[in-house]
């Protein structure tokens, strides 16, 4: 029973039934009893203050300080029935209506960086106090008992200007004497020893990120200062530079996240963070951190956050390419292989794939380096090469668990692949990755590691090359005249395909960039013809390939762009990125 209604019920301001009801309501109990007329607001003020040895705030002499927001925002005033009242010194003054409630008050502490001292409010002051610290439609209660919405993992996480302001006042706050120095006494820091400043701005670059739908988080280290850079639909932005004495006590914390060697500095690192959300989720951070001239730079990969889709239906593929897509997934055995460089989306494409194909009549097993993406049903294993559990091992390992398909994070040597060609010849469909510039050449990339080409040819069903490409944001696309042709780098024959430009002029909603969001570019080769299959037996370069393939009607990665440019969902320049490199 919370902390509140007992309180109540030994001050006889209430009985045990009244709680419960009031507790069936979910939310505040606080204010649901006093707005159900079972407790005066007052009586419950007085109560709650003398039970916890507290005082009762003085909201009437104080004015709601806006300034508080950034450290309390909204949202977790909302979920904690607590209020910023005022910040004195290192303390932040709380009020509240369940002072029993120390997960609260840690969630306060840890937001705001600030010690916390709490004061008892009544509730109808509460929702007062919240309505004019953030606005119409604020407080606790409304809040509460509206209907739920669907669930939102970063629902109490600052916005993107309040958390922006947190980052500020935290380097602000952060002055050489509160940073570490390197010395030895980091061998044996935890991170709750670690000064607030430095967790905060942590915390919320890694928060801000996930806001920005970040793929990989720099953080490196140059000789005047520790520069900040996000990884946004494929590019790279600086997001701000830490001063010069924070290099250490940054590096340190992420590395006690990660639960690397602090003390080892001279060597590269990996590791994982596990970021706790409010709502329970949680998202996985890989790290990996490299010694440099001027210390070690950290980057950080998001694991798991691009949205699987129900079905490959949904990935972007259309026509010839989607049909092919089908056949093969619908193959009980072979092997599908999706090729293209790291961040290109390849992991999404073949999970999307599992999840259609999930179902408890299905046997799936994963080897993966790191796991991505959790899913029901399917059995996950993460690779270790230090302690002996390599691609191969885990292959060998899954043919004796009686498998139906199996998924192999990447084909990194002949072992893997010979093992994954067997169990795709022996009735099992093996899903895999290889770094390819495209289709064709993924298929003589697998006779170069040394299998035979009889066996490839047999063995793999579809080869699906791809790419992202930059979405040009909705909110500022302008029309381009085709003069601007005239300017490109590209050949006459590219440029005679182009009907149609637009791009970005930039916005509030794109931050300026012209772009928001991605696109994927897909290139797909089926092995089902008679030709294709003795071109690839007879050891075909991967221009011959490449030649069969078109004349049965594959599209290459640059038609695919320069389709998109001409339904004006990308720029020309975006699409020269893969036709320079076609």
């Amino acid at each position: 029973m919370s902390d509140v209604g007992q309180v109540l019920i030994d001050a006889d301001l209430v009985s045990d039934d009244q709680v419960k009801q009031a507790r069936s309501k979910g939310g505040d109990l606080a204010g649901a009893l006093v707005s159900d007329g079972v407790v005066d607001e007052a009586d419950l003020v007085r109560t709650l203050a003398s039970q916890h040895g507290l005082d009762v705030a003085d909201t009437a002499s104080l004015r709601p300080d806006p300034s508080l927001v950034p450290l309390v925002p909204r949202k977790l005033s909302e979920a904690t029935s607590c209020v910023p009242l005022e910040k004195v010194g290192p303390a932040l003054h709380v009020g509240t209506t369940d002072p029993g409630n120390a997960r609260a008050v840690d969630r306060i502490k840890r937001s705001s960086g600030l010690s916390v001292k709490l004061f008892v409010i009544g509730p109808e002051e509460l929702d007062r106090v919240q309505a004019e610290l953030y606005g119409a439609g604020a407080g606790g209660r409304a809040a509460q008992h509206a209907p739920r919405r669907e669930k939102d993992p970063l629902a109490s996480a600052p916005s993107p200007k309040e958390l922006d302001q947190v980052l500020k006042h935290a380097v602000q706050e952060a002055s050489p004497d509160d940073v570490d120095d390197g010395s030895p006494r980091l061998e044996k820091l935890e991170v709750r020893d670690l000064d607030p400043p430095v967790v905060r701005i942590i915390n919320g670059l890694l928060l801000r990120a996930l806001q920005m739908g970040v793929s990989d988080l720099h953080i490196e280290p140059l000789e005047d200062g520790l520069r900040v850079r996000f990884r946004v639909d494929g590019c790279l932005q600086e997001i701000m530079t830490l001063p010069n004495e924070m290099k250490s006590s940054v590096s340190s914390c992420l590395k006690i996240m990660s639960n690397m060697d602090i003390a080892e500095k001279r060597v590269p690192q990996d590791g994982g963070i596990k970021l706790a959300l409010d709502d329970g989720e949680s998202i996985d951070f890989r790290v990996s951190s490299l010694p440099n001239l001027y210390g070690e730079k950290i980057v950080l990969r998001v694991l798991g956050t691009s949205d699987l889709r129900a079905s490959v239906d949904e990935l972007g593929f259309e026509g010839r390419n989607l049909e092919q897509v089908r056949d093969a997934v619908a193959n009980p055995y072979g092997m599908i292989l999706v090729t293209g460089p790291t961040g290109s989306g390849k992991t999404t494409t073949l999970y999307t794939i599992l999840n259609q194909i999930n179902d408890p009549n299905v046997n799936i097993v994963t080897a993966e380096d790191p796991v991505e993406y959790r899913l029901n049903g399917i059995t996950q294993v993460n690779v270790r090469p230090t302690s002996g559990l390599t691609f191969d091992a885990a292959l060998r390992s899954f043919l004796r668990q009686d498998p139906d398909v199996i998924l192999v994070g990447e084909m990194r040597d002949y072992e893997t692949a010979a093992i994954a060609t067997k169990a795709a010849l022996t009735g099992h469909l093996v899903l895999s990755t290889l770094h390819t510039n495209d289709a064709p050449s993924t298929i003589v990339r697998l006779v170069d590691m040394g299998m035979e080409p009889y066996l490839v040819a047999s063995a793999v069903k579809l080869v699906i090359a791809q790419r992202l490409l930059r979405r040009i944001c909705t909110e500022c696309k302008v029309d381009v005249d085709l003069s601007e042709l005239e300017k490109s780098d590209l050949d006459q024959t590219t440029l005679a395909s182009v009907e149609y430009l637009a791009r970005g002029a930039g916005c509030e909603a794109c931050g300026g960039v012209g772009y928001k969001g991605r696109i994927p570019a897909f290139e797909v080769l089926s092995v089902k013809s008679p030709d294709m299959k003795r071109a690839i037996t007879e050891g075909g370069t991967e221009v011959q390939v490449g030649q069969i393939a078109r004349r049965e009607g594959m599209l290459s990665l640059g038609d695919c762009a320069i389709e998109f440019v001409n339904k004006g969902l990308t720029t020309l320049e975006e699409a020269a990125r893969i036709i320079m490199a076609d």
